[in-house]
């Protein structure tokens, strides 16, 4: 049965040219299983199967880059096309019927490249696999081509340390460096690409379950009667539209209308200290200096005495200073800067629910620039729903996830 995507072919393709870490996090996501269950179907171990699916990615997204895949050929083909082709490549399987550089696959003829440019895209993951372990003074010094008997011999020590990491790699007796190294080099593109599957793959190994929580009777009868709301609300969606990511967003983002009565609500009268006082005088006069721009929708300007907490402050005020900056970046539309700032704060007891519901905003307003993003946005909201105790914010966040899932 034919691989097929939930997107335009353009899509994928204006995503990996343009924003190639978040599309290949969603290419990854949507594609791994299939393809590696094509492996698994032909007997192969699912290490190998995974190694191949990550070149194939990888390659997928050079392709774009350069251009050499066209709109009309269906993407997720040309991925399984990609996977195969680097299988053959790399076990000098005999090569499927080719005309040039085309290989006939299910939809016709897809854009695959030669052995030896496949090869030599399996020579630089090669390379990419030491950098992580490799000193970044090595690789400058081996780019820099500056003269001097100083820098030859820098360079000479670096070319040693590279081979070595190489054997070790390899489990080759290489002499010298190969010709295929400075070229992985200097392709930056390649190597973030490289770097990003190795990141997405940790992260399915990692990805297990939430578990259960514990919950008396009144919270079972909670639960079943906001299921039965979701149902509901569910068997509406089905006769109307599926709503955008950002009428999603807009239908959930609720900031507080005011910094310090956000802290009120979450200390207390003392804030959280035993008196008032032990709370240092200089955080309160920034925080309320901060609220005083935030409340007269000033953002911009509340973040500089947010900043200033942050940086010069005692440690008690660090995590209300990061998620009111994240509060405020969501305000400007801003939300990688949210979500990185939501992930500087300690006080998860304090703010874990709020932390776990707005970040998954954060994620729902990136999927509305980019619609590749909205399955990433999805498991965003799938976690905040496991964390989430509230019943009100999580039949709010049910909600969120059926229109988005829709």
């Amino acid at each position: 049965m034919p691989i097929t995507g939930q997107f335009p072919n353009e899509s994928y393709l204006d995503g990996l040219r343009n924003d190639q870490e978040s599309s290949i996090a969603v290419v990854y996501n949507e594609f791994r299983r299939p393809i590696l269950q094509i492996f698994a179907d032909k007997n192969m171990a699912e290490q190998d199967a995974i190694h191949y699916f990550q070149l194939a990615v990888i390659e997928a997204a050079r392709m774009a880059r350069a251009r050499e895949i066209p709109a009309s050929v269906s993407f997720p083909e040309s991925l399984h096309a990609l996977a195969m082709a680097h299988f053959r490549a790399s076990t000098d399987a005999p090569e499927s019927p080719s005309v040039g550089s085309f290989e006939r696959d299910r939809t016709g003829w897809i854009p695959v490249p030669a052995p030896e440019a496949l090869r030599e895209t399996q020579k630089k993951c090669t390379v990419w696999a030491i950098l992580p372990d490799l000193d970044p003074e090595y690789r400058t010094a081996l780019l820099d081509e500056s003269g001097g008997s100083e820098m030859e011999e820098k360079r000479n020590t670096c070319r040693e340390q590279v081979l070595r990491a190489l054997r070790q790699e390899n489990a080759s007796a290489l002499s010298e460096l190969p010709d295929w190294v400075l070229p992985a080099l200097r392709d930056a593109a390649g190597y973030s690409a490289w770097l990003h599957t190795q990141e997405l793959e940790q992260g399915w190994r990692a990805d297990t379950p939430a578990p259960a929580q514990e919950s008396n009777r009144i919270w079972r009868w909670a639960v079943a009667v906001f299921l039965v709301t979701i149902v509901g609300y569910s068997a509406f969606q089905f006769f109307v539209r599926p709503k955008t990511a950002a009428e999603v967003y807009a239908d959930n983002f609720s900031p507080p209308g005011s910094l310090m009565a956000d802290l009120r609500a979450r200390y207390g009268a003392e804030m959280g200290n035993d008196s008032v006082s032990a709370r240092p005088s200089m955080c309160m006069l920034l925080l309320r200096e901060a609220d005083a721009y935030y409340q007269a929708s000033d953002y911009k300007s509340a973040i500089d005495p947010l900043l200033l907490i942050v940086t010069d402050s005692a440690a008690i005020c660090q995590s209300d200073a990061w998620y009111f900056l994240g509060i405020i970046q969501l305000q400007l539309e801003e939300p990688t800067t949210a979500v990185q700032c939501f992930a500087k704060i300690d006080d998860i007891e304090r703010y874990g629910e709020d932390l776990y519901w707005y970040q998954a905003l954060a994620f729902v307003q990136m999927a509305k620039g980019n619609p590749l993003l909205r399955d990433r946005a999805i498991r965003a909201v799938e976690q905040a729903i496991a964390n989430i105790h509230d019943p009100k914010r999580r039949a709010r966040a049910e909600a969120m996830l059926t229109n988005l899932s829709k």
